[in-house]
């Protein structure tokens, strides 16, 4: 059965369902295993309300969109198999259990050979979802597991972690370098529009400072500072140009180049405002005046600094996110944070997310000593049972009762979910771009994750093989 889009005549948008049968899909569906996980969630997703909340995003006019089933599953595969945009649209040519999962199973065998979607068709739908979109697919997904009693609600388990994202380390002397670059690129790009505009060309004497910068050896630290005062000049002469094309107009051009003009003209006044945040950011550093809220990123300014206390990687940049889990390993609720928030400021909006997805409130909840303060919100005071070792040497009053014991064992099993979200659902390094796709990326893992659970707790266990005992042969 496939849902899609159709345009009648007072030319208002209807959802139709036709079922596609095949006799070809019918012979190679026979020969596929029905207790497979991807068939099995296939079952039990309900595709027709999660294409009700994908509905709302698409225009009453236009030509017919992809398959809302094709494109939701497509990412949860990207997800659930850590894979690009790319491999996941190649993967589904050859894999038939991707295909049956997609609602593709009335044309298997017939167009195996042609293109059914391409990678940037799941770009464009990631857009136009945005954050609100998939969080409400994501909310489908979980009444559907409250219903059958795959999530316990009673039992709710905090932690935080950090989801980096996809730049480089940041280094003052790179993001001068990298500025300077983005300048003159942008300045061109101006002039191939139709403005008269020039730019000088500074990129061998930047290259120059770059590389005084990088080399190792004595007083490195006045090279270094060197280099930044040589980048910083480049940068006021770059940013001299800049101005003069921001106040050349040529009316003669077309609309259409109008319009391309004025979006380039605004994203490089975006782009002045951060290189100036790094010059004065470089400036004082060299002074040795601490600078709070630093540009860590000229293509991410929303990056930021958390640190976590590992020895091996001190500070981590990206956003921070705190999780919410129950009894059976399920990712209940989740957010996000575009700062470095201390955990005890997560706990009550934590616990209000939780009521709000579950429509209860929690009868036990256990977190790490971070969450703990003195004075907790009325909504986690209001919790019959909290355990939340204080900091310190001091005890918990019930550090003793089997209680708190069991909630702080199972309250250890939080960390190895956030181990399989990064290692194995792509949670590991955001690629996708601003804030809004730190929250994209946290939700489309915590579906994949969840899904993947909801399966192998509903399905019945295997059975276990019996081990044939050794018979011990006497040594002559």
């Amino acid at each position: 059965m496939v849902s899609y889009l159709v345009q009648t005549k007072d030319k208002t948008m209807t959802i139709s369902e036709s079922y596609q049968l095949s006799i070809v899909s019918g012979l190679i569906e026979e020969q596929l295993d029905p207790n497979h996980e991807l068939l099995v969630l296939a079952r039990k997703l309900d595709w027709h309300a999660i294409h009700k909340v994908v509905q709302p995003f698409y225009k009453l006019t236009g030509r017919h969109a992809k398959d809302s089933r094709l494109m939701v599953g497509l990412l949860i595969l990207k997800h659930r198999f850590k894979l690009a945009d790319e491999q996941v649209v190649a993967g589904l040519k050859e894999n038939l259990y991707w295909r049956v999962f997609c609602g593709l199973d009335g044309q298997i065998g017939l167009t195996v050979h042609k293109s059914i979607v391409d990678a940037t068709t799941l770009v464009k739908f990631r857009k136009r979802l945005g954050a609100k979109g998939l969080r409400e697919i994501e909310n489908c997904i979980r009444r559907q597991m409250q219903e059958e009693g795959v999530i316990d609600a009673t039992t709710m388990y905090i932690d935080t972690t950090a989801q980096e994202k996809n730049i480089s380390y940041p280094v003052d002397t790179h993001l001068l370098f990298k500025g300077q670059a983005k300048i003159r690129n942008g300045v061109r790009k101006l002039k191939k529009l139709g403005l008269k505009v020039t730019v000088a060309n500074r990129e061998r004497r930047a290259k120059r400072a770059l590389l005084l910068a990088a080399k190792l050896g004595g007083n490195r630290k006045e090279r270094i500072d060197r280099a930044n005062r040589e980048l910083i000049a480049i940068n006021r002469e770059m940013q001299k140009a800049l101005k003069l094309a921001l106040r050349t107009k040529n009316p003669n051009l077309s609309k259409n180049r109008q319009d391309k003009i004025s979006k380039a003209k605004e994203e490089l006044r975006r782009l002045s405002e951060l290189v100036d945040r790094v010059i004065h950011q470089t400036e004082q550093r060299m002074k040795g005046v601490h600078v709070p809220n630093k540009v860590l990123s000229l293509h991410e300014p929303e990056v930021a600094a958390i640190p976590k206390g590992k020895r091996s990687k001190p500070n981590e940049y990206g956003s921070k996110v705190a999780l919410s889990t129950d009894n059976n390993g399920c990712v209940v609720s989740h957010q996000e944070y575009d700062h470095n928030i201390a955990d005890v400021n997560t706990t009550e909006t934590a616990v209000d997310e939780w009521e709000k997805v579950t429509g209860q409130r929690p009868e036990e909840l256990a977190a790490d000593r971070g969450f703990h303060t003195d004075q907790q919100p009325e909504n986690v005071s209001s919790i019959p049972t909290v355990a939340i070792p204080p900091k310190g040497n001091k005890k918990h009053k019930d550090h003793k009762t089997k209680k708190y014991k069991d909630l702080q064992r199972k309250r250890a099993a939080q960390e190895p979910i956030i181990s399989h979200l990064k290692r194995d659902h792509l949670m590991d390094r955001c690629r996708y771009k601003g804030f809004e796709g730190d929250q994209i990326n946290v939700s489309l893992a915590v579906i994949a994750w969840n899904t993947k659970k909801w399966v192998r707790l509903t399905q019945p266990p295997k059975p276990k093989r019996k081990r044939r005992g050794r018979s011990m042969r006497k040594v002559a």
